[in-house]
């Protein structure tokens, strides 16, 4: 708020944002379909069943401790009906239980409670350093979205809660500068972090000085029990304090808040009226998504303040080359550096618009620009802009009931694919085609997208694409009055970051036939490392399509100890033998396990394999002459026709491979006759793209590839 402006008792009295825009007492028509954001069997989303809400400390000096302070829970329910339960170990005797039929909605005031009374008890966090208790805990049971409210006198934000099961151990922390522009009024830079689990071991590096005198650099070590938390706040009497860029790493899973007890932005920012100086500030807090959420592409517009907005920029790995709208930001940056951008307003839409795209995952956040002296239009607030690697086809997000303080300042940024633009619809509702602006520029693989800020009425909304979930879309949600803000991711899809990728599929090579006296070489298999950490190969297992001769396929060196470590970047190459010579083809799949310093949970990656006899000596290689591999129609769209010619009687196997190498469509294995052959193929479930078509006949020398574009 404007420092200078005074604000009645009647305005405290009433001051409630209400993200949820219900009340327990809403009707659940608003959500009569089933909630969004849960996607299909095994997608990791903001939808979950335990969640951790912390209250971060909200303005901490130069206002009376009896200032009227609302902290809120909100809770969607999705396409089942739940019972949720709200604790506190702070509060041992109290607990709150809600129902919610499905697809409806409530929210819950906690400084309401009786148990949790103000002034005596609070459900902020205020103290640096110390192990606490004021953890709110929220068990569902079923998925249901989880919001949370901090607002203490007119300085205020949102963010959504991430549950359980997309917690993480390794974060980096993005807050804002401390705050010391005024003297009396110092406000620190913060962050928070929240065990689910007992005997956790929390190891946090901050950024910064703290507030008990802990070095930038000095590694701090709390041991934390399930529903307990330890807040860091910087010196606030050091000027630029700042922890973003803090690590936090855990033995197991916590949740990350980061953010400002209250500061203006960008820091240092005041506005001269006919009171005289005056300053915008306002709370900060965002739940930090766990880096190996992160992602390389985004898209974002700024808020339409009249002085532009701060975009924020964190990475993790050095060397990593960031670019802005398709130009590259300066110097690569370094391990743990960030950047703030100004992000200026302009009469055009589409220089509104900004892209941010790097080489490896970085985080993203958007913090709103200090009210100047003309415009009056808000506080600032965080908000995590989510990367498009991480976009949805289905959420549902909370817009503030609030009419004393929020009118019709309230808007809901989208970003999705151009195909998707004029598909997607809210409340049934679709967004007009017009209402988007196209980037010129591809990004994100090639693809090319479309953004566009919506103007949202109060209450609980579903925003969905009938597009698969991998082109779906992200959004951000947020609004303002004259004296107060909020901002927030509004739905979230949280894949984890795949470690490992395939270079290339197995070489298609031959293994001697009995009696043959001279080796050849190995299959192969060429592995990448696109993590920013070093990875750990773990261990191996062969699984087999078809072995006939029942022989064994195992690496060459031992991965765990031989083969050891991969770099970040680094490409590796992987040979596969057998324990005798083979007298049919072979097939299987190689999967490798592996993890990094930091990451324990990454998922195996399955690697095919071909190993075929060694062709006869007496037999005449004539592929080049005789044999023909084609398809028709080609692109294809659900069906196409292979076509082939073999030269002579011969075991032949016909398969499709994708662009990463993997069996797409086996079409054919077995033993055939000279002439030509065709098959009908079903691409239908195939993804759109390139693959290529793959004729072995190892005993007569054939081995033939052909191009097949598949449409949508």
């Amino acid at each position: 708020m404007h420092s200078s402006n005074l604000i009645s008792l009647r305005h405290i009295a009433i001051l409630c944002l209400v993200l949820a825009g219900v009340y327990s007492g809403i009707s659940s028509k608003l959500l009569a379909q089933p909630c969004g954001g849960y996607g299909q069997k095994g997608d990791a989303t903001s939808l979950g069943t335990e969640f951790l809400l912390c209250f971060m400390a909200n303005e901490t000096v130069g206002f009376d401790p009896f200032d009227a302070r609302y902290q809120d829970i909100y809770l969607a329910s999705t396409d089942q009906p739940a019972d949720i339960t709200i604790t506190c170990r702070a509060f041992p005797k109290w607990s709150h239980i809600v129902h919610l039929n499905t697809g409806a909605a409530t929210s819950y005031r906690i400084s309401s409670d009786p148990v949790i009374g103000y002034p005596t008890q609070d459900a902020i966090i205020e103290s640096s350093e110390l192990i606490n208790q004021t953890v709110f805990k929220v068990v569902s049971t079923t998925p249901i979205a989880c919001y949370g409210m901090n607002n203490k006198h007119v300085t205020a934000d949102a963010f959504l809660a991430l549950p359980k099961s997309v917690a993480g151990y390794d974060y980096l922390v993005m807050s804002y500068y401390t705050s010391t522009q005024l003297v009396g009024q110092e406000q620190p830079s913060e962050f928070c972090v929240a065990s689910f689990e007992h005997d956790n071991t929390v190891t946090i590096v901050p950024t910064a000085l703290t507030r008990n005198g802990n070095p930038a650099g000095q590694k701090m070590t709390f041991v934390l029990d399930s529903g307990e938390a330890v807040q860091i706040q910087a010196d606030p009497f050091t000027a630029k304090g700042d922890l973003t860029g803090s690590s936090v790493t855990s033995t197991k899973k916590v949740v990350v808040y980061g953010g400002h007890a209250r500061t203006e932005v960008p820091t240092g920012y005041f506005t001269i009226s006919q009171g005289g100086r005056s300053v915008s500030r306002d709370h900060l807090c965002e739940a930090i998504p766990p880096i190996q959420s992160w992602g390389t592409s985004f898209i974002t517009k700024n808020f339409g303040r009249e002085d532009g907005d701060i975009l924020r920029v964190l990475a993790k790995a050095a060397n990593d080359t960031v670019k802005i709208n398709g130009k590259q930001w300066g110097a690569p940056f370094k391990a743990n550096e960030f950047r703030d951008y100004t992000f200026l307003h302009s009469d055009t839409a589409l220089n509104n618009i900004a892209t941010v795209e790097s080489n490896y995952p970085i985080l993203v956040g958007m913090i709103a620009h200090s009210a100047s002296s003309t415009s009056g239009i808000g506080d600032p607030f965080l908000a995590i802009v989510p990367p498009l690697d991480e976009s949805f086809n289905d959420f549902t997000y909370f817009i503030s009931n609030d009419s004393e303080y929020f009118t019709n300042e309230q808007f809901l940024i989208i970003a999705t694919e151009v195909s998707g633009a004029g598909t997607l619809s809210i409340d049934n509702v679709v967004v007009p085609k017009l209402a988007y602006s196209v980037i010129p520029s591809p990004l994100n693989g090639g693809k090319h997208y479309a953004a566009a800020t919506i103007s949202q009425s109060r209450g609980i909304h579903r925003i969905i694409s009938p597009r698969p979930p991998t082109d779906g879309f992200t959004i951000l949600a947020y609004g303002w009055g004259s004296v107060i803000s909020y901002g927030y991711t509004a739905g979230y899809l949280l894949k984890p970051i795949t470690g490992i990728l395939p270079k290339s599929s197995p070489s298609h090579t031959y293994a001697p036939r009995p009696g043959e006296p001279v080796p050849v070489p190995p299959s192969t298999i060429t592995v990448k490392d696109i993590l920013t950490e070093r990875a750990y190969f773990d261990s191996v297992k062969i699984m087999y399509t078809q072995n006939k001769g029942d022989i064994a396929v195992h690496l060459k060196n031992d991965i765990a100890t031989e083969i050891g470590t991969i770099e970040p970047g680094e490409e590796k190459t992987l040979e596969l033998t057998t324990s005798k010579p083979v007298e049919d083809v072979t097939t299987g799949n190689v999967r490798i396990w592996y993890h990094s310093r930091l990451w324990v949970d990454m998922l195996p990656v399955d690697f095919p394999f071909i190993i075929t006899p060694q062709p006869q000596a007496d037999v005449k290689n004539s592929s080049t002459e005789t044999t023909i591999l084609e398809n028709y129609p080609n692109p294809v769209s659900g069906r196409t026709t292979v076509h082939f010619r073999i030269p002579s009687r011969a075991y032949a196997t016909v398969k499709i491979y994708d662009a990463l190498g993997r069996v797409a469509r086996i079409v054919s294995q077995s033993v055939m006759s000279e002439g030509e052959h065709s098959f009908n193929v079903n691409t239908s479930g195939l993804a759109a793209g390139s693959y290529t078509i793959e004729l072995l006949a190892p005993e007569i020398g054939v081995n033939e590839h052909s191009s097949m574009i598949v449409i949508e």
